[in-house]
């Protein structure tokens, strides 16, 4: 059984045109997935990268963790 919010976000994936959806719901799962890692994050790994990618920076990471809390209704 899936909680409330989990079902309103399933249902708003839903409303976007078929052919979208898998790149969609690929990024949103993507953005989760940072914003969970953003609580954690240690900064600049010792292999001088965050995140452990050279493609990441911390500043990207910081304003789409912004950018998602502040379309919800508090911090994640």
């Amino acid at each position: 059984m899936l909680a409330p919010h989990e079902s309103h976000l399933i249902d708003t994936l839903r409303t976007v045109e078929p052919d979208r959806q898998p790149s969609v719901a690929r990024a949103c799962s993507e953005l989760i997935a940072l914003a969970e890692r953003h609580r954690t994050c240690p900064g600049i790994g010792v292999d001088g990268f965050p995140c452990g990618s050279p493609m990441d920076t911390c500043e990207n990471c910081r304003q789409l963790v912004t950018t998602l809390e502040s379309l919800t209704l508090g911090p994640l």
